[in-house]
C-alpha cells in the first residue's frame, strides 16, 4: 500500500514560519551627531524679562545656600542682555519644562545660569555653564533642523538624564554617556513603534521590550542594536515564538506555537526550522526527526493517532527512501521503499 504524510492526514510538511518584525535601524542618532546650521534670530528684551522672573526663585534659592560645595550659582554676566527668543526657538516654556522635570545636578560644580546663546557648533543653547566656559548641568538645546534636547550636560557633552525630540517626532527619553543613549531608556517613534529597555553605544543592548503599531510584541535580549539571545516573539495572531534569536533572526533552539496550537520544539536558522525538531498537531499527530528550510528531510519518526507510524528517510518534506511502516493492528514492522511520499516495494 501507499502510506503518505498526504493521506494519513499528515500533510503539514512544510509549516509557515513567520519572522520577526525587524529592528528599526534609524531607531537613534545622539545628539552630536545631528549636524545642523543656525538661522539668523531676533533681539527681544520683553521676553529676557520674563525669563529673569521665571528663574528668580531658583536664583534665590541658590544664593541662601552660597556657602554649600554642591550649590548652583545662577548669574547672568550681563544683565541688559536681550534675549534672542522666537516662539518657534527656546521659549520660556521650554525652560519651565526643563527646570520643573531635571532638579540641580549638584555634583559640586558651581554653574552660571545664562540665556540663549548661538554656540560656536552652529546650535542654540539656553542652560547652565561651568566656569571653564562648558555646557553643564541642565540645559535646552536646539538645532536648525528643529531637533530639541531637554537635560543635563557634563564639560559640553549630554550624560546622566535627558530627553532628545527628533525633528520627526520620534523621542528618546532616558540614560546618557557622552552624547549617546546608554542605560535604560525609551524610545518612541512618531509612527508608534515603541521600545522600552536598555542602550549601550546609543544602540539597544540588554533587555528590552519592543511594540509595534500591529500589536506584535519583543520582549528578550538586544546586542549591538538587533535582537540576540533569548526572547519571546508575539504576533498579533497569537502565534508565538519563545527561544534564541540571532542578529534579529530566529536561530538556535526555541519553541514555536501556531495560532492553531501546532507547535514545534527543536533547532532553527534564519527563521527556518533547520536540524531536530519535534512536531506536534493538536489532533495528536506528532514527528520527531531532521529538518531542513521547513522541510522534513533526513532521518525522523511519524506517529498518527491510531499508534500508525513511519520510521526512515524523508526528502523535502516526504518519505523518500527506505523505511518501515509500523501497523497496531498487527504489531508489526514492515520495510518499503518509497519515493516522493509514496511506497514503490
Amino acid at each position: 500500500m501507499g502510506c503518505t504524510c498526504e493521506n494519513s492526514k499528515a500533510e503539514d510538511c512544510m509549516e509557515i514560519i513567520k519572522q520577526p518584525q525587524e529592528i528599526n535601524t534609524e531607531i537613534l542618532t545622539s545628539s552630536i551627531k545631528i549636524q545642523s546650521h543656525i538661522r539668523g534670530y531676533l533681539l527681544r528684551k520683553k521676553l529676557y524679562e520674563q525669563y529673569i522672573e521665571l528663574m528668580g526663585n531658583e536664583r534665590q534659592s541658590s544664593a541662601n545656600d552660597e556657602n554649600n560645595n554642591n550649590v548652583l550659582l545662577y548669574e547672568s554676566e550681563n544683565e541688559n542682555l536681550e534675549s534672542p527668543f522666537l516662539e518657534d526657538d527656546i521659549t520660556n516654556q521650554d525652560m519651565s519644562y526643563l527646570f520643573s522635570n531635571y532638579p540641580p545636578l549638584n555634583d559640586g560644580v558651581k554653574v552660571i545660569l545664562k540665556p540663549v546663546e548661538l554656540t560656536e557648533t552652529g546650535v542654540l543653547y539656553s542652560g547652565e555653564w561651568d566656569s571653564e566656559g562648558n555646557k553643564h548641568g541642565r540645559g535646552v538645546q536646539l538645532w536648525s533642523d528643529g531637533s530639541k534636547y531637554y537635560g543635563y550636560w557634563i564639560k559640553n557633552k549630554v550624560n546622566k538624564k535627558g530627553k532628545l525630540i527628533h525633528r520627526e517626532g520620534d523621542v528618546y527619553e532616558g540614560e546618557w554617556v557622552d552624547d549617546k543613549a546608554e542605560g535604560f531608556g525609551i524610545y518612541t517613534s512618531l509612527n508608534g513603534t515603541k521600545y522600552e529597555g536598555y542602550w549601550l553605544g546609543d544602540k539597544q543592548d540588554g533587555k528590552g521590550r519592543e511594540e509595534w503599531p500591529d500589536g506584535n510584541i519583543y520582549i528578550g535580549e538586544y546586542k549591538k542594536g538587533t535582537k540576540e539571545g533569548k526572547g519571546k516573539f508575539i504576533w498579533n495572531d497569537g502565534a508565538i515564538y519563545e527561544g534564541d534569536f540571532i542578529n534579529n533572526n530566529i536561530e538556535g533552539k526555541g519553541v514555536y506555537i501556531w495560532p492553531d496550537k501546532r507547535e514545534y520544539t527543536g533547532e532553527w536558522k534564519k527563521n527556518k526550522m533547520n536540524g531536530y525538531g519535534e512536531f506536534k498537531w493538536p489532533d495528536g499527530r506528532i514527528y520527531k526527526g531532521n529538518y531542513k528550510d521547513d522541510q522534513k528531510d533526513g532521518y525522523g519518526i511519524f506517529i498518527w493517532p491510531d499508534g500508525t507510524k513511519y520510521r526512515g528517510n524523508w526528502k523535502n518534506g516526504k518519505q523518500n527512501g527506505e523505511g518501515e511502516l509500523y501497523s497496531p493492528q498487527n504489531n508489526e514492522w514492515t520495510k518499503h521503499k518509497w519515493e516522493n511520499g509514496i511506497s514503490v516495494s
